[in-house]
């Protein structure tokens, strides 16, 4: 009697053991299954991130040429600003009076060209050896917002950019943008919303007193390690 009673109580035992494990493993089961659809579902977000350039870093290059796009630090300005855009110089020209160029001195930012001092109105020569030297830009918004609006959002909105801080010629302060009426805020700003790209001119008072034309680059930086120099090929 002891012996049957002791073997139904281990086969009650064994049953109940039984039950736990099988529900141990249903549990553990559908834990890894919930886990592996986080696991494809997290992946798939870093994929699309990595797709749409939020997490990317944009590289800056050094030295380029005309004709070659590079990502443009100075527009964006983070962390005031974010996101990529990128610029190509696509030609220089080279003017000696205002008149070869097409620029009327009525359209030039104010007090940038002065009689005496940069030019001589009389005969229309540029002083100090000056030329004028044109460049053509294309520039792409792929998903950059304005560091102007952050800093001045009551003058410029979300997509406000200056041309002035795309950089300078050598020996050259800008004077001339083609684009000076596009936005009230700046003679030099221009509005550009993400996947758009636009095309204009800037012109700059370039001295060769003391420097060839061959010698003259597009700087967006003041040294070569520090931004985009772009050979212009000017003779």
């Amino acid at each position: 009697m002891k012996r049957t009673f002791f073997c139904g109580t281990l086969a009650c035992a064994l049953l109940l053991l039984n039950a736990c494990t099988f529900g141990d493993i249903q549990i553990e089961t559908w834990s890894e299954t919930q886990r592996d659809s986080a696991a494809v579902n997290s992946a798939d977000s870093t994929d699309s991130g990595s797709d749409s350039g939020s997490t990317k870093t944009p590289e800056i290059k050094f030295q380029t040429a005309l004709g070659e796009r590079f990502y443009s630090e100075n527009l964006v300005s983070p962390p005031a600003g974010s996101g990529e855009i990128y610029v190509t110089v696509d030609r220089a020209e080279v003017f000696t009076t205002f008149a070869e160029a097409g620029i009327a001195l009525e359209d030039t930012f104010p007090y940038s060209v002065v009689d005496g001092m940069h030019y001589d109105q009389a005969s229309g020569k540029l002083l100090h050896d000056g030329v004028i030297v044109t460049l053509h830009f294309t520039v792409e918004n792929v998903n950059a917002t304005s560091p102007e609006h952050a800093w001045e959002p009551e003058f410029y909105e979300e997509y406000d950019f200056r041309v002035d801080a795309l950089g300078a010629c050598t020996e050259g302060p800008d004077f001339y943008f083609s684009k000076h009426d596009a936005c009230s805020g700046s003679y030099y700003a221009f509005h550009l919303e993400p996947g758009e790209t636009t095309e204009f001119e800037v012109s700059y008072l370039v001295r060769l007193e003391n420097v060839p034309l061959e010698s003259v680059v597009f700087q967006t930086a003041d040294t070569k390690n520090g931004g985009p120099w772009v050979d212009l090929n000017l003779k």
